[in-house]
């Protein structure tokens, strides 16, 4: 039976051989496919937050924090109905056939998730117009490309 990792455990796992380092190696990639979706979320949140509420805030019908609030508020409650009206979306656009399926793996994908996220926080620190979509799209054709070539790409 696997142990929980505790500290000092990924230097342990270092000094192991490759099949006794493969169940530590795993929870740290999905540990950065977690840290990666959250980073993703919070970059698409601070970009696109107060977009829809701007107009309250422009017209001086609410003040900035209350329009903040507005802005808070109404994307929460639209990422709950999210979760719970779009479970079937999910598998039926998952990106199936943009990439060969023997190419994905934990590790590809918190590399494509990073990878948007840090397209999405750089364009909002630099004050440039973004996409959360075509960063996606973007870094999963990327992700295809660079290992198998222009072939994986379907």
């Amino acid at each position: 039976m696997r142990q929980p990792v505790r500290a000092g455990t990924l230097l342990v796992a270092l000094r192991q051989t490759a099949s006794e380092r493969a169940p530590y190696i795993r929870d740290v990639i999905v540990a950065l496919l977690i840290v990666a979706a959250f980073f993703l979320a919070w970059s698409n949140g601070a970009n696109d937050n107060f977009k829809g509420v701007a107009t309250l805030w422009g017209s001086r019908t609410a003040t900035y924090r209350r329009a903040l609030v507005w802005a808070t508020t109404t994307t929460a409650l639209g990422s709950l109905v999210s979760v719970a009206r779009a479970g079937a979306l999910v598998g039926r656009f998952s990106g199936k056939g943009v990439i060969d399926d023997g190419l994905i793996d934990s590790s590809m994908l918190a590399a494509i998730g990073g990878a948007a996220a840090i397209t999405i926080f750089l364009a909002t620190l630099l004050e440039m117009p973004t996409s959360t979509t075509h960063a996606l799209t973007g870094t999963l054709v990327g992700a295809g490309w660079v290992p198998a070539g222009a072939s994986a790409l379907i």
